[in-house]
C-alpha cells in the first residue's frame, strides 16, 4: 500500500514538473491571448450566468489569467470570493473582493485580499468556484500544486452545491491522471 502511494506521488510529481516547464514557456503574448478565448467561454456558461456569488482564483503569472474575469464578474454586479490563506493551519478561506486594488502578497506568491479589508464569505453562499490546476484530465480529475489546499476546501460540506469549473490551456489536458482518494474532480473544465 505505502509502495503504491509513493508511485502515485512520484507520477504526481512528475506531470507537475512537466506542466510548470511548459507554462513557463509559454510567451505572455500567446498566454494572455489564450486566457482571453477561456475567459470568454466561461462568462458565456450557465453556470456563470446563474451564479450571484463566484468564487475565483487569482492567477499566478504562468496560469489562465483570472484578473479579466474577476474585474467582469464585479462589473456585472456579482459577488466574488476569491482565496485568502489562513496562515496558522493554512487552509484556504473564502474572502469578498470588491476591487482589485484591494490584493496584496500573500503566501506562495499568490494575489490575496488586504488584511484591513479580509471579509468572510459563508461557503453556501458561493454558486460557483473557478478551480486552478497544474493539469487535468478528461474526468475532469484536477492535479494542483501538492499542497492539497484546494482539494480539502472543495469537500467542505457547505460547497456541496456550488458548481466547479477549472480552467486550462490545451496543453495542460491529460489522458488520466493518478489520483488519491481525497483528489476532488471538477464539474467542467474549460480551455482554449
Amino acid at each position: 500500500m505505502d509502495s503504491e502511494i509513493s508511485i502515485i506521488r512520484k507520477k504526481k510529481e512528475e506531470i507537475r514538473k512537466k506542466m510548470i516547464r511548459r507554462l513557463r514557456g509559454q510567451s505572455s503574448a500567446l498566454r494572455d491571448e489564450r486566457s482571453l478565448i477561456i475567459q470568454e467561454k466561461l462568462l458565456l456558461t450557465k453556470e456563470f450566468k446563474a451564479a450571484g456569488t463566484v468564487m475565483a482564483y487569482v492567477s499566478l503569472p504562468q496560469e489562465v489569467n483570472t484578473y479579466n474575469f474577476i474585474e467582469e464578474a464585479l462589473k456585472q454586479g456579482k459577488r466574488v470570493a476569491v482565496p485568502y490563506i489562513e496562515p496558522p493551519n493554512k487552509t484556504i478561506l473564502a474572502s469578498e473582493l470588491k476591487a482589485l486594488e484591494c490584493l496584496e502578497k500573500g503566501p506562495f506568491g499568490t494575489e490575496q485580499p488586504k488584511m484591513s479589508v479580509k471579509k468572510t464569505v459563508a461557503l453556501k453562499e458561493i454558486d460557483l468556484i473557478v478551480v486552478p490546476a497544474l493539469a487535468y484530465d478528461n474526468k475532469n480529475m484536477r492535479l494542483g500544486r501538492g499542497k492539497g489546499f484546494y482539494d480539502r476546501f472543495l469537500s467542505e460540506r457547505d460547497l456541496s452545491s456550488a458548481k466547479t469549473i477549472g480552467l486550462a490551456f490545451d496543453f495542460q489536458i491529460v489522458d488520466s491522471l493518478p489520483s488519491d482518494p481525497h483528489d476532488r474532480p471538477v464539474l467542467s473544465v474549460i480551455t482554449d
